[in-house]
């Protein structure tokens, strides 16, 4: 198991979106909601002709998720609790910002899934790219 994420765009329920490579996001923009999709990036690889990548992975039922969004600066961190706003499919999460939430530039993803007394972790290197406007 390797845990990582698709970045979601344009989600409107468990079955209208798109996966992008990475958000792009202009500072300052808050609340933001990030959605994503856990997946197993050791499954259905690149040699294997899938598109995208990685196999979606439903976490066990009553399973937790945080994330924590890194940049360059180490002291201005980011972690919070995830929410699952879909019940029908486990792998789709969404993490909401909040205005006091200082982030900039190119954004790491690192992830926490905890089923019972299982954690994995996992990240998506380049996951929010955040410009600000002079």
């Amino acid at each position: 198991m390797l845990l990582s994420a698709r970045m979601l765009d344009g989600v409107g329920d468990v079955n209208t979106f798109d996966t992008v490579p990475n958000l792009k996001l202009t500072a300052g923009d808050t609340p933001v909601q990030i959605y994503f999709q856990l997946i197993d990036a050791s499954k259905d690889t690149d040699f294997s002709e899938v598109r995208p990548a990685g196999r979606r992975y439903m976490p066990a039922v009553g399973a937790t998720v945080s994330a924590r969004l890194e940049h360059i600066d180490a002291a201005k961190v980011v972690t919070r609790a995830c929410t699952q706003p879909f019940p029908q499919d486990s792998s789709i999460w969404l993490l909401t910002t909040v205005p006091a939430d200082w982030l900039r530039g190119t954004v790491t993803l690192r992830l926490t899934v905890t089923e019972g007394d299982r954690t994995i972790k996992g990240s998506v290197r380049a996951a929010i790219l955040i410009a600000v406007e002079d």
